[in-house]
Parts: structure tokens; sequence; C-alpha cells
């Protein structure tokens, strides 16, 4: 799938995820300082939705972070390791490690829970691709759900139907900041 297609899912996704966020963390907080964190967790499920095309080259996201591509597209191939479970848990480890060394820092919480969903988004999208992911590497058997091609007119509609979503949840959860 192309970049906007996986912004675009990692938005539903983290649109979909904001209800448990807002409930296990956001509730007790400020209207103000919900919408500056509810900023902070869309801009990484964002982010996080475009991570796993880092070990590609020409991807926005091996452009936008050079260092860290050149360490992961040298050592994998695309959607191999960064599009496995081993890598998500390794992420989801680290995230917990940071949230617990920082005392359970909201910011911090809004930025990992933001960035595995972003994630775990992309895996869903790739998944439904022709070309599919190795989502059990170091096995190298690619898992795919369609065959629907990269770039495709199939995608773009794909891409449309999302965006129809992304605003349908968008004011469907405007709520949570009341």
């Amino acid at each position: 799938m192309v970049k906007e297609t996986h912004t675009k899912g990692g938005y539903i996704f983290a649109l979909l995820a904001l209800p448990y966020l807002y409930k296990t963390f956001l509730n007790n907080y400020s209207v103000f300082y919900k919408a500056i964190l509810l900023l902070i967790y869309t801009y990484f499920a964002y982010i996080g939705s475009l991570y796993p095309d880092i070990d590609m080259r020409g991807s926005y996201i091996s452009k936008r972070y050079p260092i860290i591509y050149k360490y992961f597209g040298s050592r994998f191939r695309h959607r191999s390791f960064t599009h496995s479970l081993i890598f998500i848990s390794l992420l989801a480890y680290s995230f917990n490690f940071l949230i617990k060394s920082t005392d359970s820092n909201i910011v911090f919480i809004c930025v990992s829970c933001g960035f595995l969903v972003g994630y775990v988004s992309h895996l869903v999208l790739d998944l439904l691709t022709k070309e599919g992911i190795e989502i059990f590497y170091p096995i190298t058997i690619n898992f795919s759900f369609l065959p629907i091609k990269t770039n495709s007119k199939t995608e773009k509609l794909i891409c449309k139907a999302l965006n129809f979503i992304v605003i349908f949840l968008l004011g469907y959860r405007f709520y949570i900041l009341l």
C-alpha cells in the first residue's frame, strides 16, 4: 500500500482505539490538556503507520530518517523483519520500558500507544496486498489475505473509502474532548 492509504489506516485504528485510551488514561485531565495529548497520540499514530517501511528505499519514512534506514535497509528485505511479530514485540517491550522508566508519564503513554496502533494498522493493511508480509519472520513465507496490488485502482478505491471512515470517526469521537 502507498503512504496515503497507510496514514488513513493509522488514523482509523487510532480513532477506534481512542475510547480505551480515554477511559484508561485521559479521563481526569482538562479539556485543553486532553486536546494536546490527543494531538500527540494522533501524530505518533501517523508516524507509526509509516514506520514499517523504514526498510524500503525511497519510502517517505526512509527519506525522513536516513540513518535508521541505512541500518534496516541494508540488513533486511522489505516486508520482512520490520513487518513481523518479533519487531512489534520489541517495540512494545521498548515502549513499556520507556513508560515505566518515566513513572507512567501520560505524554509517553500517548506516544507509545499512538505509535503502536499506527504500526499495527500498517501491518494489517499490508496483509491485504498481493505481496503480503513475513509476519512470522525469520520464516520467509509471505502471508496475504487479499490479492490487492499496491497502487492499483482497487487500492485507490480503498483509500477513498478509508478517507470517508476517518471523517465519520472524527465526528463520532469528537465527544471525547468534552
